[in-house]
């Protein structure tokens, strides 16, 4: 047996798959519906990430994207040298 799993909402796509499936592949398909992912245990970095999400702007992530670039510059300059 193996597991497909189809994260979508698109029931039109989905059928589609699962006729293929059946009628060209003659695959036996079971749909299993509403499936409990499983949880993970939640550590201090789960925790920190999310009390952190949403609190940051666009700005303020391309903020991070430059400095990360130039400190990644800085190093590599660094280490060349």
């Amino acid at each position: 047996m193996i597991t497909f799993q189809i994260n979508s909402t698109d029931i039109s796509a989905i059928n589609q798959l699962l006729d293929i499936a059946r009628k060209q592949l003659n695959l036996s398909v079971k749909v299993l519906d509403d499936l409990k992912k499983p949880q993970l245990k939640d550590t201090k970095w789960s925790k920190f990430a999310q009390e952190m999400d949403g609190l940051f702007t666009p700005e303020m992530v391309e903020h991070f994207k430059e400095s990360r670039k130039e400190a990644r510059d800085g190093f590599i300059a660094r280490i060349s040298e």
